[in-house]
């Protein structure tokens, strides 16, 4: 065979067919580029789909960004029947607190867009679900601070509890303009929102000489392991270095009080706590070389858990208690 045979001609068929195969694998290229940028492994939640259910509250979060920022991917809901999915290994303590819906989006700096946060929005119900999980999340020794009475910081992060929302912001990396537009998204949400009408009796309760700044919690189910003893407020205190929690919990009658304080004394006893001697209707155990104090006073269980001595733990519940009496005094 000559060389002139070897050779072979091009049609112009041939011609558009080569190019759009090129057309094509470009692409499916450009489409696993995007896909690896948007899939950041700096996150440690796991990304899941899943289509919005019917009845769940749209919150258009889009809206919400300040002009430095925009979506980095489509937003996406959670249910109670995919929470997991989304935040596998943290899906029960927002079971426990009344979770109803995530609301997930992602947003990155206009100029650039390899700095990007995610927010997440939780609805829970009621302002004292949200706190709840907010305080139950929060991470110690980070000073308080943001568009709402519960928020605080991190370098890479803002979290804040608003009305029935508890909010969660958390960039790729830490970045002082990636995290001036959350700020920014943050305030537009609280605004959009409206006032906190939130009112939490218990809160208030706690005296403010010897408390530990930022300690108040709400601890939605089985607080200190007593199974049913729910909505449980606390607060830390500290005496000579040794931390002490304080509590109280609302029931329904003064009769369910009196009944949640003896459950709570029980618990104690059963477990091995010897009773002291203590002033009438109030229970003081010692247990494992600490005191516990619990009481009920109208509708309210009042405790002190692990006081370093009895007369710590009865002066920090008559504190609270006189407290109530005042609360209850006024509303009369």
């Amino acid at each position: 065979m000559s060389e002139a045979s070897e050779k072979f001609t091009v049609t112009p068929m041939e011609r558009w067919v080569g190019f759009g195969v090129l057309l094509t694998l470009a692409a499916i290229a450009f489409g696993i580029y995007r896909v690896q940028f948007r899939f950041n492994p700096a996150v440690t939640a796991r990304q899941a789909f899943s289509e919005p259910a019917a009845a769940m509250e749209t919150i258009a979060l889009a809206a919400l960004a300040p002009d430095v920022i925009q979506p980095f991917s489509p937003p996406e809901q959670f249910d109670p029947d995919t929470l997991s999915d989304k935040i596998n290994g943290k899906a029960e303590l927002y079971f426990s607190a009344g979770f109803r819906s995530l609301t997930t989006q992602r947003f990155a700096l206009t100029d650039n867009p390899a700095l990007w946060f995610e927010l997440f929005v939780y609805d829970m119900g009621t302002a004292r679900n949200a706190f709840s999980v907010f305080s139950m999340q929060r991470r110690g020794g980070l000073e308080a601070g943001g568009p709402t009475l519960f928020a605080y910081a991190t370098p890479n992060g803002r979290f804040l509890a608003h009305d029935r929302f508890y909010l969660e912001l958390v960039g790729a990396e830490a970045s002082e303009p990636l995290m001036a537009a959350a700020d920014a998204m943050a305030r537009t949400f609280v605004e959009n929102i409206g006032a906190d009408v939130a009112e939490v009796t218990e809160m208030a309760l706690f005296p403010e000489e010897g408390r530990v700044e930022g300690s108040r919690s709400l601890v939605s189910s089985d607080a200190f392991g007593i199974t049913g003893f729910d909505q449980v407020f606390t607060a830390e205190y500290q005496y000579d270095g040794i931390p002490v929690t304080a509590y109280v919990a609302r029931r329904e009658t003064a009769e369910a009080a009196g009944t949640a304080a003896r459950v709570v004394r029980d618990f104690y006893l059963e477990y091995g706590g010897t009773p002291l001697a203590a002033p009438e209707n109030i229970a003081v155990i010692d247990i494992l070389d600490t005191i516990e104090v619990v009481l009920s006073h109208e509708q309210y269980v009042i405790g002190v858990h692990e006081a370093p001595d009895r007369e710590t733990a009865l002066g920090l519940a008559e504190r609270i208690r006189k407290r109530l009496q005042e609360t209850v005094d006024d509303r009369s």
